[in-house]
């Protein structure tokens, strides 16, 4: 991939629908209770610091993707062995919401099509436009955005129109305190969306002006922990706490209930057009982070691995769970078990490496 073709409204748009993707659609959870959105909002911030931990990397090596300086920092063995982790990293989360985006479409549409249909044609689509550039992802991220908040917009019009909200159902707020807010932020809401933004550091240096990416990711954490919060407020109000909490993808319901006049109804189109518009550019930047990650360490063209990685994602994405339960069971325990490795703990390793190579590279000019 060519780099620096990526302008800062660009990247902004494609850091924006990474967020929102299949977390406007998907339960992310609902442990903070009715407070939840404010969970959300506390994420955001604290998304923000996490993130300008992960620019410090990139203002650091600004040409650079993840897997390359990390072996810089860490050395060739272990710098090797952490951008491998992190490749398989991203396939597996990219895999995820492969497997999400085709689960949704199969509930709502596609009852009787099987799994791997579903599958296949989604990595076709989004392995033609990675083929295309990265460049030609981020502009079409420009103008798909634009039309997600159309869509945002009008679907709230026509809550409000239908008279689905019901404010009663979001009180009292803080019933229960702070602590269950507190929980909500450590064991859901932090890392997913905020957390995967760690996907950028493969993806920053494609920016034109690359010393600007933490400026422009933590507007974005901002704007999508906004619509995010806003998003559960809405889910919480319509359908209440309970069934909310339980349905595999609340908003989906929320829209069901728009209804005026027996004249506007089943409009949750809307809502599954969102999905694959938001789930597809998740899985190309996932995608696209691990072809970036795999060309730099194996010294392979990222053209020739589309189509095996391509083939490896489908695989993965239509075994790695018997049902939509066991699938959701699998998300909780890697929320637990995998992402803090890769979203905590491998970031603040290579930032104290490349503090200390920072240390050793001024003493050395002295």
């Amino acid at each position: 991939m060519n780099k620096n073709q990526i302008s800062s409204g660009q990247m902004l748009s494609l850091m924006v629908m990474f967020q929102i993707g299949t977390a406007i659609v998907i339960n992310l959870g609902y442990s903070a209770g009715r407070d939840t959105w404010i969970s959300v909002l506390i994420c955001m911030f604290l998304g923000a610091g996490l993130f300008w931990g992960y620019s410090y990397l990139a203002k650091q090596f600004p040409r650079m993707p993840l897997t390359e300086y990390s072996r810089k920092v860490l050395g060739k063995y272990l710098g090797s062995v952490v951008g491998f982790l992190y490749i398989v990293y991203f396939l597996y989360i990219g895999c995820r919401n492969l497997r999400d985006g085709a689960n949704l479409i199969n509930i709502s549409s596609l009852n009787n099509t099987p799994m791997v249909i579903t599958t296949t044609f989604m990595m076709i689509c989004v392995s033609y436009v990675v083929y295309l550039g990265f460049e030609v992802i981020a502009r079409t991220a420009v103008l798909l955005l634009g039309f997600l908040f159309f869509v945002g917009v009008l679907s709230n019009i026509l809550l409000l129109s239908s008279n689905a909200i019901q404010l009663d159902l979001i009180l009292p707020i803080l019933e229960d305190g702070i602590k269950p807010v507190l929980n909500g932020v450590l064991n859901e809401n932090l890392i997913v969306p905020f957390g995967e933004m760690v996907c950028f550091l493969m993806l920053l240096p494609y920016m034109r002006r690359p010393e600007k990416g933490g400026y422009i990711g933590i507007l974005a954490i901002i704007v999508g922990g906004l619509i995010l919060s806003q998003t559960m407020f809405i889910n919480i109000a319509c359908l209440g706490l309970n069934i909310a909490k339980g349905s595999p993808f609340p908003l989906l319901s929320t829209i069901s209930l728009v209804e005026i006049s027996e004249f506007v109804q089943r409009v949750d189109i809307l809502v599954v057009m969102s999905l694959i518009i938001g789930d597809f550019f998740r899985i190309s930047l996932y995608f696209s982070a691990a072809l970036i990650g795999a060309s730099d360490l194996f010294g392979v063209p990222y053209r020739k691995l589309i189509l095996p990685i391509a083939f490896i994602m489908n695989v993965w994405a239509t075994g790695m769970a018997r049902n939509f339960i066991y699938h959701l069971e699998y998300g909780r325990l890697a929320l637990l078990y995998v992402h803090p490795l890769f979203v905590f703990y491998f970031p603040l390793l290579l930032l104290g490496a490349a503090w200390i190579h920072k240390r050793r590279k001024r003493g050395a000019r002295v």
